[in-house]
């Protein structure tokens, strides 16, 4: 009877063990593995040789060349200035005419004498290139045209002794093919100016005649 017992026993303390709580175990996570980056092994590239060409260098712009003077204005080296006259001679403008002629533009002025200064004659005179034309009053004055000259008459006037203008016009547009306009810019003290505007610059031939006596400007043009 023992036997049963002892058997009881040992299926008693099995069950015991069976239901005694086991101890938790606590498990440390597994350290993440940080990825180790591989630095990539240079892959040699190897280049093609330039081909003849890219190796030859492109040639260099030629620069262009910046005119001295814009086309129509006056040249570099003006044209000598053109005098005569003289200094004991005294005139007034009696007139101021531009024409054409085959071969020129022609501008002339006309003299005559003048009751209020000295002996009549040829009195100095200057044709000259220019560029500006300031007037007694220090305005400046605005001509026509692309190349300038000035004609100074000294000794000489523009109006008679009481004021009144002695010429037509004082002021010439013409519709002929190099000159623009001619038109006064002084007449004071016995110093008479006048500006010539042209289309194109060319330098003029000056003659004096007499009966009467005439400043006469030629400026060649096409025939």
């Amino acid at each position: 009877m023992r036997s049963p017992l002892r058997l009881l026993s040992v299926l008693f303390l099995l069950t015991l063990l069976a239901c005694t709580p086991e101890e938790a175990v606590r498990l440390s996570p597994s350290p993440t593995a940080v990825p180790t980056t591989v630095a990539p092994t240079p892959t040699a590239i190897r280049t093609a040789p330039p081909s003849p060409a890219a190796t030859t260098a492109a040639p260099a712009a030629t620069p262009t060349a910046t005119p001295t003077t814009s086309p129509g204005g006056s040249p570099n080296v003006p044209c000598p200035a053109r005098t005569g006259g003289s200094q004991a001679n005294r005139a007034l403008v009696t007139a101021v005419r531009v024409a054409h002629n085959p071969g020129f533009d022609r501008v002339v002025f006309e003299l005559g004498p003048n009751p209020a200064a000295g002996p009549f004659g040829l009195p100095p005179f200057s044709v000259d290139v220019a560029s500006t034309f300031i007037a007694t009053s220090g305005q400046p004055v605005t001509v026509l045209g692309n190349a300038f000259f000035s004609v100074r008459l000294n000794n000489t006037d523009a109006h008679d002794q009481s004021g009144r203008v002695t010429v037509s016009s004082t002021d010439i547009k013409p519709t002929t093919p190099l000159v623009r306009e001619v038109r006064i810019v002084e007449d004071f003290e016995a110093v008479n100016r006048w500006a010539i505007g042209l289309e194109r610059s060319v330098c003029p031939t000056v003659l004096t005649l007499t009966n009467p006596v005439r400043v006469v400007i030629d400026f060649p043009t096409p025939p």
